[in-house]
């Protein structure tokens, strides 16, 4: 594709949603990518329940457990480290090719075909007015965009008490079935609502980008409970999926491996040129283009825009979702026996809205717990291995973990720079982040009171496992949308400052980072930008 119309960096969920609407509207495409996949245990799982691949698969510690046992994390919690076997591939190559240097941050970046939606929780919720107070655009500005997202990949959900949170969904499919513990919960909480909500505590379905309906050639959920291992039926959606459909149209196409350095304008308004490395063969190439949009991920895409801007040691913010883990006993179901026929999803989803204003300080997800395996919850069990796996077998029905993620703000002591490679290394991506002790109390506070209405439902938490900063892997801001005119900063279309065609729509746009899970919103944004760009090529074409 010689020239093309615009230049796509990446795969994931932002870079299909900006290709998309571009390829529809008949602009050439070429999406740059590294592209890695998983060719060694894709094939070996069976579409089959989770209880008879245990029972039956003589070969499933290969997937279960991995070949070099990548799948047994050692040490503290930390960013993805309930990536099963299958999917490790996600992450595969960014120390060797994408490196870091942290200090107070658990970062995790992705290279793979899809990006990190190849293992995303799938779930998919509305940002609302609240949580965009202080961006410069508003829920009018993607409500369209949302419905037709929504619409193509695919969300089941409910009109419960999140839907003022969540926001309505006219394609919403109905939600996917609860689980054994989710039900119990569930029916406690319709006999305590009322008091529950005058406390601020909402409880409903997960909104989730997984079908419980066929939509086109996916099929609704088998509720095989392997969601961490396999897309077998394909009814959790993958930005992958949404290549394989872009690849069906002749002015698109797709080139991997290869990894994005830098870019530059071309002078007398004649495009983008775009320097890449073959890693197959280890050579620079070049592509040029009218336009170019960056999704390579919030800390990809700040790496190449401080690059090619000659940004080396200039700090830019950072945010991220701080996150912990509560593993709580649900009293109801000790010693009973639970549904085999289940997900892996999240189950029920919690608003915590104290103050009945409508911007919620904290957003939780539940969890029920099995086809992960019990042996990594026996480390942090403060036992012997056979004492703690005998008594976990006999607790594991009745854990519900409740995942907890907080909104995050920019602040001068988190940030990150591009520091030069030596000695013909890469480049090093530094990152400093120092959290307010107060900022860390308060959110103890939050999650605390909280949980004082879950037990309501009859769940004790039992210990709060806190995996470190930046562990959400919900990242954002490193080159914000603003109104105002800054260097290092996108304008609210999110076109690069200081440039006439670059333009980013991954999480890298995002001011701040309010508490609820922000794929779908990216997704809505991303097709935003990509509506007004083809737009702003159709003029161009017509001055010309």
């Amino acid at each position: 594709m010689s020239n093309p119309d615009v230049i796509v960096v990446g795969s994931g969920a932002s870079a299909t949603s900006a290709a998309l609407p571009l390829v529809r509207a008949g602009r050439s495409v070429l999406m740059l990518d590294v592209g890695n996949r998983d060719t060694r245990y894709a094939p070996l799982i069976a579409p089959a329940p989770f209880s008879s691949l245990r029972q039956t698969d003589e070969g499933q510690h290969r997937y279960f457990l991995g070949d070099a046992f990548e799948g047994v994390p050692l040490g503290q919690a930390r960013a993805g480290t309930t990536l099963t076997p299958p999917r490790q591939f996600i992450h595969r190559d960014t120390h060797r090719h994408t490196p870091l240097c942290s200090e107070g941050f658990f970062a995790f970046e992705s290279l793979a075909l899809g990006g990190l939606g190849s293992g995303w929780g799938a779930v998919a919720v509305q940002f609302d007015d609240h949580d965009l107070a202080d961006f410069p655009i508003k829920h009018r500005d993607l409500a369209a965009h949302y419905a037709s997202v929504s619409a193509r990949i695919g969300l089941s959900g409910a009109r419960d008490d999140l839907l003022p949170y969540y926001g309505d969904c006219a394609s919403l499919q109905p939600a996917l079935d609860l689980d054994s513990n989710a039900r119990l919960i569930y029916q406690r909480y319709e006999r305590k609502r009322e008091r529950l909500n005058g406390a601020g505590f909402f409880l409903g379905r997960a909104r989730l980008a997984a079908l419980s309906r066929d939509l086109g050639d996916r099929k609704g959920h088998a509720y095989h409970d392997m969601d961490f291992y396999a897309d077998n039926g394909r009814s959790v959606f993958r930005p992958w999926y949404t290549v394989e459909e872009l690849g069906a149209y002749a002015n698109f196409r797709y080139v991997s491996p290869y990894l994005v350095n830098r870019f530059r304008e071309l002078p007398a308004n004649s495009g983008v040129e775009v320097e890449a490395v073959d890693l197959t063969l280890g050579r620079r190439e070049y592509f040029r283009s009218r336009c170019l949009v960056l999704a390579a991920g919030t800390l990809g895409t700040a790496r190449i825009v401080l690059r090619s801007l000659g940004g080396y040691g200039t700090r830019v913010p950072l945010v991220a979702n701080a996150n912990s883990w509560w593993p709580c006993l649900h009293l109801a179901m000790l010693g009973k026996p639970a549904d085999d026929r289940r997900h892996s999803l999240t189950q029920l989803a919690i608003v915590f809205d104290p103050g009945h204003c409508g911007r919620i300080p904290v957003h939780a997800q539940t969890y029920s717990y099995r086809s992960l395996l019990l042996f990594k919850l026996v480390k942090e069990v403060p036992l012997a291995v056979p004492e703690a796996f005998g008594i976990l077998r006999e607790l594991v029905n009745a854990f519900v973990v409740v995942n907890f993620f907080h909104e995050d703000r920019p602040s001068p002591d988190k940030y990150c720079a591009l520091r030069r490679g030596e000695s013909g290394q890469p480049d090093v991506l530094e990152i400093r982040c120092t959290i307010d002790r107060e900022v860390q109390r308060r959110q103890v506070r939050t999650e605390k009171a909280l949980l004082r209405q879950f037990r309501r439902l009859g769940c004790w938490p039992v210990k709060r496992i806190s995996p470190g900063y930046g562990s959400s892997i919900h990242y954002g801001g490193t080159v914000p949308m603003t109104v105002e005119e800054r260097e290092l900063t996108v304008t609210p279309e999110c076109r690069l400052r200081g440039t006439r065609a670059v333009y980013l729509v991954d999480g890298s746009v995002l001011p701040y980072m309010p508490a609820k899970a922000l794929t779908l919103t990216l997704m809505a944004n991303a097709e935003r930008v990509a509506t007004l760009l083809n737009g702003e090529l159709a003029r161009t074409c017509v001055a010309a």
